[in-house]
């Protein structure tokens, strides 16, 4: 039996890779904010999660966008423009928290926006998945070393 030499982030397709990473940053959000939307949840777990979403979730939406930037030109006009608007919602709605005097400490806004903020980031890995996974998972390397970095990102860990 002949052993597959290649390197496993260029063969097959994007999706697997895509799915997995977005179900593990799906779950990580949901980890955060969970808590935090119950409405007997204190000010602390809120102001918890609104840091998270300022700071942490910013980082991995640019590492997202950057990857659909490098595989622009394998998409259609209509995928890249969905995945623009989607990937500016994702970087406005963090800011916009900001903005929102006193979120921590009224519940039922804190669910709301969040809630929200958690379905634009749903939409995103599904058109990510839907527009970014038939590609071969060698567009993330070409033109690239494979050695020394990631071809797709990774989640971010967060400490709180």
């Amino acid at each position: 039996m002949t052993r597959d030499l290649r390197d496993p982030r260029t063969v097959g397709t994007l999706r697997p890779r895509l799915e997995g990473d977005h179900a593990r940053w799906r779950a990580e959000v949901g980890a955060v904010l969970g808590p935090a939307r119950h409405p007997e949840a204190g000010t602390w777990a809120r102001w918890t999660a609104l840091h998270y979403l300022q700071t942490v979730f910013p980082a991995r939406v640019e590492q997202e966008r950057r990857m659909v930037q490098r595989l622009e030109a394998r998409l259609t006009g209509e995928q890249r423009t969905s995945l623009w608007a989607l990937g500016e919602l994702l970087d406005v709605l963090p800011e916009h928290l900001g903005h929102l005097i006193g979120l921590c400490h009224r519940a039922q806004q804190f669910a709301g926006v969040t809630g929200r903020l958690q379905s634009a980031l749903d939409r995103w890995c599904r058109a990510v998945e839907d527009s970014c996974g038939p590609l071969p998972a060698s567009a993330l390397t070409a033109g690239r070393r494979v050695t020394g970095g990631r071809a797709a990102p990774r989640p971010v860990a967060h400490g709180g």
